[in-house]
């Protein structure tokens, strides 16, 4: 989560909400800072405490901040409204990869292969209907045009006015998906599926209004039919064989619209299609939705970013090669699925199998507490904390290829939560790890090595 300040001698700056846990007088306090890269930590630009029950952030400190009190106030609580909507939907805000200043990683324009291209609407609604032409509407069910936006995009259509370029993504069998306009082609289908009835219409109203595409009786007028089926659509179309950082910068640049995609989604658009199949299944299997309490929201692909973060680390695993995780959890899951994309062969059969039965041996090994921080003072039926990715990763990677009839005869129901807990309380390094920029590397093989302890792998 962002929030852009007016920063002495940097101008508008996105700034990262990070939470921390400082000194304020002689107690402990949960609060949250604000910093732009992990050597902020220690001296953030400002330090918020946050009140629930007010729906607002308590400045405690702040430096180099150069915003008007009236705008901060609104910003900040604008901010706290975020934090308590992403807290209640169990958002867990540690999970960030802080980078150190100016860690960007430039690359070939060369590199950069992008295709102009134009097609027919008509030529558009086919590759749609033969599934040549992906519009992914997983990831983008919930941002919908309503009746009368799609009816006056029709009606720019029907008067011959150009659109705006459209761009897709083409992957190594020849499959395009929607990267940007996918509003517009979903509101130009229902229109040729003659689902869309034509309605206030601005220059056409006498004409076209309460007209269909094709249905009898209330079709559209023949030339306006004609110029419909033909009118030629701009397209940017991303080769398969730019490099996989190029992609992503490329995608990152054209998704500034009203809700940009996020990491995963853009991966989704980049992955083939049985990476994206299998993510989804594993993403929504009774297993997972058992472990995890049904807490992880698929909407924006966070549950199928989590079951993509088993799978990664699950591959190091096995090669004994976790200490090549380099802390950018972005990119490693970026290249790892490019990895994927090129692995024709990987056995997804054996790794949904594995998933699958780490999610039951947590459930029995922690149940409903899977995955999650707990305490020593943990009771069973008590409070749930928000699941932990690091807690999930290392755990579910560790369980996957144990027998689940063996743990049972070693271990009892739920036996590992107060184990776990004791863990948490006594092992400072492992708190921070769960606790503090918790995809950072040092972080990830402390978690790995404290679950191989508790099961004595």
């Amino acid at each position: 989560m962002q929030i852009a300040l007016n920063l002495k001698g940097y101008g508008e700056t996105k700034l990262i909400v990070y939470p921390h846990s400082v000194l304020i007088g002689e107690d402990k306090q949960e609060t949250y800072v604000l910093v732009y890269a992990k050597d902020d930590l220690d001296n953030p630009f400002m330090t918020l405490a946050l009140d629930e029950k007010k729906g607002k952030f308590e400045v405690v400190s702040q430096h180099d901040v150069q915003e008007d009190y009236e705008t901060l106030m609104n910003k900040l609580d604008d901010l706290a409204l975020r934090v308590i909507e992403a807290n209640q939907h169990g958002v867990d805000l540690s999970d960030v990869t802080l980078s150190k200043k100016g860690l960007e990683k430039p690359y070939n324009p060369d590199q950069i292969r992008v295709e102009s291209k134009t097609f027919s609407i008509r030529l558009i609604y086919d590759m749609i209907n033969s599934g040549d032409l992906d519009l992914s509407p997983d990831f983008q069910r919930n941002v919908v045009w309503d009746g009368f936006r799609k009816s006056r995009l029709i009606e720019s259509i029907l008067l011959r006015i150009p659109l705006p370029m459209f761009y897709f993504s083409q992957d190594e069998e020849g499959k395009l998906f929607v990267v940007d306009g996918l509003q517009r082609l979903t509101a130009i289908k229902e229109f040729m599926d003659n689902k869309l009835v034509l309605k206030g219409l601005e220059y056409l109203s006498n004409t076209c209004d309460d007209k269909t595409y094709s249905l009898a009786g209330r079709k559209i007028e023949d030339k306006y039919f004609r110029w419909f089926n033909m009118t030629q659509l701009s397209v940017n179309v991303i080769d398969p064989q730019s490099p996989a950082k190029v992609k992503y910068d490329i995608f990152k640049r054209l998704n500034t619209g009203g809700r940009p995609l996020n990491a995963q989604e853009l991966r989704n658009c980049l992955s083939r299609n049985q990476i994206r199949l299998t993510l989804k299944k594993l993403a929504h299997s009774d297993a997972f939705l058992k472990a995890t309490g049904n807490s992880i929201s698929d909407v924006r692909m966070d549950a199928q970013e989590l079951v993509l973060r088993f799978l990664y680390f699950r591959f190091q695993y096995k090669k004994g090669a976790l200490d090549r995780y380099d802390g950018n959890m972005d990119e490693e899951l970026n290249l790892f699925i490019e990895l994927l994309n090129s692995e024709l062969d990987f056995n997804f059969d054996e790794y949904e199998k594995a998933f699958e039965n780490a999610m039951n041996i947590a459930y029995y090994l922690f149940g409903r507490h899977a995955f999650r921080k707990v305490n020593s003072k943990t009771s069973y039926y008590g409070a749930r904390s928000i699941v932990n990715k690091a807690l999930f990763v290392s755990w579910a990677v560790v369980l996957s290829d144990l027998d689940i009839n063996i743990v049972k005869r070693k271990f009892e129901t739920n036996c590992l939560v107060p184990v776990l807990g004791n863990c948490i309380d006594n092992d400072d390094d492992y708190f921070k790890a769960l606790s503090y920029g918790t995809n950072g590397k040092a972080n990830i093989l402390k978690a790995f090595e404290i679950a191989k302890k508790i099961l004595n792998l």
